[in-house]
């Protein structure tokens, strides 16, 4: 079992995350914006972080950088439906440039993040 950090703004699209990555097993503790992600970062540790990009308060760059900067080992995913303000493209290759380990785009299936996660588990416990 890994403790997963979720980071979603959208309250019902976080909670159905949440429950899939309960489901499979996972200890998920959730964040609705960047600022609340990075205070849990500074006081716990995780194996993994799923956040979004676009984000209220901090956005999912920023936190790649804070988790960069308390926890270098810790895999990313890194996930986005773009926006009005920055395409899906742009933003995900932002954070692949800092970071994150995988990028998938909203709409996404299930199975492809629980196949992102299963993949990144062993490297973030090594």
């Amino acid at each position: 079992m890994a403790r997963i950090l979720l980071v979603e703004d959208n309250k019902e699209f976080r909670s159905m995350l949440r429950a899939l990555l309960q489901e499979a097993g996972h200890e998920v503790v959730e964040a609705g914006d960047g600022q609340a992600a990075i205070e849990h970062l500074r006081r716990t540790a995780y194996d993994l972080l799923v956040t979004d990009v676009l984000l209220p308060q901090a956005d999912g760059t920023e936190v790649i950088k804070a988790v960069r900067g308390v926890n270098g080992k810790i895999s990313i995913i890194a996930i986005s439906g773009g926006g009005r303000e920055l395409p899906a493209v742009v933003a995900l290759a932002l954070t692949e440039a800092l970071g994150a380990h995988r990028t998938l785009f909203k709409p996404f299936r299930d199975a492809e993040l629980l196949a992102a996660v299963k993949e990144l588990l062993p490297v973030a416990s090594s």
